[in-house]
């Protein structure tokens, strides 16, 4: 073996795997909290910063992740992935006790902007499993640092409510800045280390061009709805995402050690392995956006769909999502080890096509929805516990985190895409407004569900045709591609 638990008088779970596993999963927790609540919590950030735009709270936290994520991971793969997901742990923790304690509006944007390094903790967690614990209990371990997010799922909204009702929006940014630095020093204090290296120099100019190309591509999709997607500005915004990335990928080609592989990037099964988690993502983000929008909506506004829920109400729709993302990870993972990665991740993508098809075709009724999110949330764990390991299957060890870093970016240019098409189906079949806001048509949503079905299909698909010989066994040899391996 060549991970760092080989030599251990057991190959199987010892407590201080599974307490390692529980911390790297733990941090990983926070992806969900750190949107999620920090949303909740957005109406009284608006009282307290008048005239400021306070929808930025929202969108700097993942235009900065979007930036430093490739970044991270080529660091990763340098210096050490524990080092760097402590490095990220402590500037989330800081990042919240900022704002926390923030007076004035551009110190909450920036103690705001340091929490963009949670994108980063989870590609950096299943990739250090990968070099520590031995290979046959990687897919489990990998699968389950992603779909533990299946708790915080379950708890946030309750949690955020009992915060933001007793303590304030102050309290959202201690509990993330607490919890931060909790699991951070226990991955510090007990987590080994990877023993790989790829001591390749680092191309600063390919990561500047390609970080901020795909922060300009986002800030684009982003803030297109809001500009106007034929102002001036969102069209210089997305020239200046277009010149930044050919240029990228112009440089790449020319170097010797380039930031990111390009060869083995589009190698069938690392290009097919994004491409799947990309849409995925974008199914997914799909159905937990267009769930709320359908239930909290009065059935008397809504005409064939709504039940009138609050935002608790949400939540009853919800939890069973959660609660079976971190069941069906857990299976996902034993499925890969038995079937491999590529059948898991196509069935699990075929799942969640099944319940999108049934959300749109039959939502008049509360049965029904949580009939769809069921078969749903089914198919999320599986693909959300499949993905990481269909690119520990595919890559050499010793590029596993820049490469992961990839899939990340994808996985949040994929909802990011997906859902400006799907709200520019729901304004042309809006009805009129109905009070301040629109109302979305019956026809309107069933049209999103659909096309969230379809693309899971297309996720499936892309899962299925990488090549059948793909094992769930990690590779761990190298590959004739550039790289230089410490030691």
């Amino acid at each position: 073996m060549t991970t760092a638990d080989s030599h251990a008088t057991s190959p199987g779970w010892t407590s201080r795997r599974v307490f390692t596993l529980i911390l790297l999963a733990g941090l990983g927790e926070l992806t969900i909290f750190v949107f999620s609540a920090v949303s909740t919590a957005l109406p009284m950030l608006r009282r307290d910063f008048p005239g400021a735009p306070a929808e930025w709270v929202i969108s700097v936290q993942p235009l900065v992740g979007g930036v430093l994520t490739p970044v991270f991971g080529k660091l990763a793969d340098r210096y050490g992935k524990k080092r760097m997901l402590v490095v990220a742990g402590v500037l989330i923790s800081a990042g919240g006790l900022i704002s926390a304690t923030a007076t004035v509006f551009p110190l909450l944007l920036i103690g705001r902007a340091m929490q963009g390094f949670i994108t980063a903790v989870v590609f950096l967690s299943y990739s250090l499993l990968r070099d520590i614990f031995p290979a046959r209990l990687v897919p489990v371990a990998a699968s389950l640092s992603v779909t533990g997010m299946g708790v915080m799922t379950v708890i946030q909204p309750f949690l955020t409510g009992w915060l933001v009702d007793e303590f304030g929006w102050q309290a959202v940014f201690w509990f993330l800045a607490a919890y931060a630095a909790l699991f951070t020093a226990g991955i510090a204090a007990f987590v080994a280390e990877s023993p790989l290296r790829n001591k390749s120099r680092i191309d600063w100019a390919g990561a500047a061009l390609l970080g901020f190309g795909l922060g300009f591509l986002l800030l684009g999709l982003g803030r297109g709805t809001k500009w106007g997607w034929g102002s001036a500005v969102t069209i210089l915004v997305f020239a200046v995402a277009v010149v930044l990335l050919t240029g990228w990928l112009l440089l790449d080609r020319r170097i010797a050690e380039p930031f990111v592989d390009l060869r083995l990037l589009g190698a069938r099964p690392v290009l097919l392995s994004v491409v799947s988690a990309g849409l995925i993502s974008a199914a997914c983000g799909l159905m937990l956006t267009l769930i709320p929008l359908m239930v909290t909506v009065p059935r008397e506004v809504g005409g064939s769909y709504g039940f009138g829920a609050s935002a608790t109400g949400v939540a009853l729709y919800t939890a069973p999502i959660g609660i079976c993302l971190l069941v069906f990870g857990y299976v996902a993972g034993r499925s890969v080890s038995a079937a491999g990665p590529r059948l898991t991740m196509a069935v699990g993508a075929l799942f969640v096509a099944a319940g999108l098809a049934i959300a749109a075709l039959w939502h008049d009724q509360p049965w029904q929805l949580v009939v769809a999110a069921l078969v749903y949330a089914i198919g999320q764990g599986t693909t959300f516990g499949a993905a990481p390991n269909l690119i520990i299957s595919s890559v050499p060890a010793e590029q596993q985190a820049v490469m992961s870093s990839l899939m990340e970016c994808a996985k949040s240019l994929g909802p990011s895409i997906a859902t400006q098409v799907v709200f520019a189906v729901l304004a042309a079949t809006a009805s009129p407004a109905h009070g301040t806001a629109a109302i979305y048509s019956g026809a309107g949503l069933s049209i999103g569900f659909a096309i969230a079905a379809a693309i899971a299909l297309v996720s499936s698909t892309a899962a299925f045709l990488m090549p059948r010989n793909r094992s769930a066994t990690p590779r761990t040899t190298t590959s004739p591609l550039r790289h230089h391996l410490a030691g």
